[in-house]
């Protein structure tokens, strides 16, 4: 059981969807972490940072958001000598494909919704020529055409290749698998 357990994790962990989806949820800087816990168990919040070279409360930081997410689950047992807590922290293989799935859809969502509005206003966006705004024609009329950021006069912007974009973007997302 436990090896079946280990190659699964494995699996789970050496998809680089997996560490993308872990990178964009939880932040870039949570990937050494499940590296590291990667086939191991039970293993202490001060293991984990120096192996990896870092602060044990950033490791802590990400461990509890990777936690959040329910990447980890982890136990807290009393340190004898010193009197505090230590925590213990293991992977949980299944998650990363429901977290990976998850992010999926709701980025799908997204994309859905962006291209329900390019769509519902197409032809009708005003840009500032510095990029400092893209507005809706009704906005770009209260402030009389000109960019809030730098007084710039907004420039009409057909927002044909926008949409065509998002078209293909969710296409590809919709076609990859897990």
């Amino acid at each position: 059981m436990q090896k079946a357990r280990s190659r699964s994790l494995a699996t789970a962990v050496r998809k680089s969807g997996h560490l993308q989806t872990v990178a964009e949820v939880v932040g870039q800087e949570a990937v050494p972490i499940v590296q590291y816990l990667k086939g191991k168990k039970n293993i202490s919040e001060f293991k984990i940072a120096e192996s990896i070279k870092a602060e044990v409360n950033s490791v802590r930081k990400m461990l509890y958001a990777m936690q959040t997410s329910n990447l980890v689950s982890y136990y807290r047992k009393k340190d004898r000598q010193k009197g505090w807590y230590i925590s213990y922290w293991t992977l949980k293989p299944e998650s990363f494909d429901y977290l990976s799935l998850a992010t999926k859809r709701q980025r799908l969502q997204q994309l859905r919704e962006r291209l329900h509005k390019e769509e519902a206003n197409e032809g009708l966006f005003y840009i500032c020529p510095s990029l400092c705004v893209r507005l809706e024609f009704d906005k770009a009329a209260e402030i009389s055409f000109k960019c809030p950021e730098c007084g710039t006069m907004l420039q009409h912007q057909d927002n044909i290749k926008t949409i065509e974009q998002l078209r293909s973007r969710i296409s590809e997302l919709e076609s990859k698998k897990n």
